[in-house]
């Protein structure tokens, strides 16, 4: 059931996000942007508190989250894009990694 719930909330994320950034205005699409970077460092930080946040998602100097905002300042949106999915996919894929193996030990 909670694997269920996380694809749903992971396929709205991907939803919300497409449609924040497919605005016709460039402040539109900054707007958007900015919530798509607020939902994902939100993310990482959550998954640091369980200490659950992958390698290359959760390290900010040369993570998928930093590169992905340095092609948005370069003017590179397809890249930006393309990384920023990358990031909440690997978010999500961290979350469900947790609750799946989060009572993993021995068994004698």
């Amino acid at each position: 059931m909670k694997r269920l719930l996380l694809v749903a909330f992971a396929t709205s994320i991907f939803t919300v996000g497409a449609c924040a950034s497919s605005g016709g205005s460039t402040k539109a699409a900054d707007d958007g942007w900015a919530k798509q970077v607020a939902d994902a460092e939100a993310g990482i930080k959550a998954l640091k508190k369980k200490d659950a946040v992958w390698r290359d998602t959760g390290n900010w100097k040369k993570g998928y989250l930093k590169a992905a905002i340095d092609a948005h300042k370069a003017g590179d949106k397809e890249k930006a894009d393309k990384l920023m999915k990358k990031v909440m996919g690997q978010i999500q894929l961290a979350e469900i990694q947790f609750e799946a193996e989060k009572n993993a030990g021995p068994h004698y």
